[in-house]
């Protein structure tokens, strides 16, 4: 995962201003030779995403791709994937017969459980809408969909990391189970930024929907390509590019789609302005907030924003997540200028900033800083650095030759302490996270020592302060100096306050305001700011996950009486399954009760018991206590079993393992006070 900053040095010497000169073959003879591109040439490559039948469509293989790095800016960047493609008409498909045998993992990724739901049927003219995943979480399982007519479009699909409600869980997805008798209907799925919360789901559901064709943004791709080629449904994945700050319109079956640029906390977001054949038009913000000064990204186009109002919004649906804060978001400009004088200024021992691996712009004011400075970065943790691997490939990074090394206790030792900038991730509910193994001693390249400082330039997710809090005790007991968001500013978040909504709700001038993201608490904030604004409280709709929502062609709605059935879908290492399963309310029983096995040894023939009978316990007993209770349990289910045999000897080895299981349950409540999932069974001899 370190291959990048191996050869970070020498690339780096063809870099310039202008973009980078022709490079030179690679060893490998699958990798394609990247061409010289100057900035006057033009790309005739880029997709304009116009009308169904002008769409061009790369599919990318899952072999080994060098993109090419020409001089591309935020408002520029041609579609150069140059993998092998077979020419259909005017779309393009791979057909890579090697990457074909990579699905080792489709069949489990596209289990999602049967369903006899149909949704309801749509009359003529009337568009629907129906939130999948967001309502009810804040940063999770994003994704909705649109339908007019036959045609339906989808947008995002997001994980939901697991928390202590799903033991042993490693995120829940949302549930499409419900649109796999529909596949045919889908016009495409559009996906808006690349954070896990929107996108990290796409393997899991996409080979479930028979591979509708995915459109989005350059860096959105270039982030999400590793999961799917973990997946192995990399040569299967159709995707367009959309530029989306630029002016651009894409023909979906009975939608016109467009995508617009919004700010957020990774570069090259986008909102989408939908519009189907019923009159019906949507303008979505997605995350969002009005920057005017941004690290990478353009500032706000609020002069795009005001022309869709102009257009007549029909629905307004605005992210809700900084409803409980008053005021505006700091600009990346103001953190940027903190960072600046925090590294300029230090003097003495390393210096780790902690954020999120996401976050391209802040690692590119740190990388300006440190090269204004004579100082060297390293980075620390593996997201961080396929992050920076596949930012600085697109041109979304840019740094000169020696400004960052690879981390190794070797090329640490050999410069000065206070000329090491240490980036690092801070994933904050992960334990593995790179800081989270620094603070422990656990981390295989740094030693926190006394005189290192420490910089969050991240924010607290909610739920996760105790963590936090434990992680900032371990280190400064090393010794470390820490400093926070609440000590200087040196962070902020991605998500509008509540000014900033309101300025968006101005903007657009809709009819109908739907509050997006959230718990109903962060939503109704939301709303009430709406109201302030002048939006009718009839016309705010509050939606739960499920809602099915319908549009007139003369803008009235009508809300259906009907909910599309959503259970929460779960990944489990390989498998997938649904958060109510018994599995799941097993393992909630051993974690409040623990565990209590019991092994009968008996005659195959007269089902008598032989020798003794074979007691396990797990998080059951104390130490002091383990003689008496394990002597009295042994006592209590040979006494069961002998009883059983005995009373009913023809009885059936399941129902006999069921009055074992319940007089036992009764027994230990009466003698401990507790109940442990209870586990017996025979071994016959």
């Amino acid at each position: 995962m370190f291959d990048f900053l191996d050869k970070l040095d020498s690339e780096l010497k063809n870099m310039t201003g202008k973009g980078p000169k022709k490079e030179k073959k690679t060893e490998n003879k699958s990798e394609q030779k990247i061409e010289k591109k100057t900035e006057s040439k033009k790309v005739e490559s880029k997709p304009k995403a116009v009308s169904s039948d002008e769409v061009v469509i790369t599919s990318v293989s899952n072999s080994k791709t060098n993109w090419n790095k020409s001089n591309t800016s935020t408002n520029n960047r041609p579609n150069n994937n140059k993998n092998s493609q077979a020419k259909t008409g005017n779309r393009f498909y791979n057909k890579n017969p090697k990457t074909a045998k990579f699905n080792r993992r489709e069949k489990f990724v596209s289990s999602f459980p049967d369903t006899r739901f149909f949704l309801p049927s749509l009359r003529e003219k009337h568009t629907r809408y129906i939130p999948i995943g967001w309502n009810d979480e804040t940063g999770a399982k994003n994704m909705w969909m649109f339908q007019y007519g036959d045609d339906i479009i989808l947008a995002d699909c997001g994980v939901m990391f697991a928390d202590e409600s799903l033991p042993g869980v490693d995120y829940a997805i949302p549930d499409v189970s419900f649109l796999k008798k529909y596949t045919k209907n889908i016009k495409g799925f559009l996906i808006t930024h690349a954070h896990l919360d929107h996108i990290w789901a796409l393997k899991h559901i996409v080979p479930a929907l028979d591979f509708p064709v995915l459109y989005w943004t350059r860096l959105t791709l270039g982030l999400i390509k590793k999961g799917f080629e973990e997946a192995g449904i990399m040569n299967k994945a159709t995707f367009v590019e959309i530029d989306a700050s630029k002016e651009n319109h894409t023909k979906l079956g009975g939608f016109d789609v467009e995508f617009f640029s919004i700010n957020h906390s990774i570069p090259d977001s986008a909102g989408l302005f939908i519009e189907s054949d019923g009159g019906a038009k949507f303008f979505h913000t997605w995350d969002f907030k009005i920057d005017m000064t941004p690290a990478i990204d353009q500032p706000a186009d609020i002069e795009r924003f005001k022309a869709f109002g102009e257009r007549g919004v029909t629905m307004l649906l605005s992210d809700s997540t900084g409803s409980i804060r008053k005021w505006r978001a700091t600009s990346e400009k103001e953190v940027g200028e903190t960072l600046t004088k925090i590294v300029e200024g230090h003097n003495s021992g390393r210096l780790l900033i902690a954020t999120f691996s996401s976050w391209i712009s802040r690692v590119q004011q740190l990388i300006d800083v440190c090269e204004n400075c004579d100082k060297t970065i390293f980075l620390s943790g593996r997201s961080m650095i396929e992050n920076v691997k596949i930012a600085k490939d697109l041109w979304y990074l840019r740094m000169k030759q020696g400004t960052m090394k690879k981390m190794t206790p070797k090329t640490t030792q050999w410069v000065p302490a206070h000329k090491q900038v240490i980036i690092t991730t801070w994933s904050q509910w992960e334990e593995f996270s790179a800081l989270t193994r620094m603070a422990g001693g656990l981390h295989n390249s740094i030693e926190i020592i006394k005189g290192d400082t420490v910089v969050f330039s991240s924010s607290v997710v909610p739920g996760n302060d105790r963590p936090v809090v434990a992680v900032i005790n371990k280190l400064i007991k090393l010794g470390a100096t820490v400093i926070t968001k609440d000590d200087l500013n040196v962070h902020t978040g991605g998500h509008a306050l509540q000014e900033e909504q309101r300025d968006m709700i101005n903007y657009v001038k809709a009819k109908y305001f739907t509050p997006i993201y959230g718990d109903m608490y962060f939503r109704n904030l939301h709303a009430k700011t709406a109201m302030e604004e002048g939006v009718k409280e009839e016309n705010i709709l509050l939606l739960n996950n499920g809602d099915i929502i319908d549009f007139t062609p003369d803008n009235r709605v009508f809300r259906s009486k009907i909910k599309v059935p959503l259970q929460e879908i779960i990944i489990d290492g390989n498998g997938m399954g649904t958060a109510w399963s018994h599995v799941i309310t097993a393992r909630h029983k051993m974690k409040e009760a623990w565990v209590l096995v019991i092994n009968y040894r008996v005659d195959k023939k007269t089902r008598a018991l032989m020798g003794h009978v074979r007691l396990e316990t797990r998080g059951l007993v104390y130490i002091d206590e383990v003689r008496d209770v394990h002597r009295d349990i042994l006592r209590k289910v040979k006494q069961i079993y002998e009883n059983t045999i005995r009373d009913i000897p023809d009885i059936e080895e399941k129902e006999l393992l069921k009055i074992v299981r319940t007089d036992l349950e009764k027994y230990m409540y009466y003698r401990l006070d507790r109940e442990p999932m209870i586990i017996p069974m025979i071994t016959q001899v």
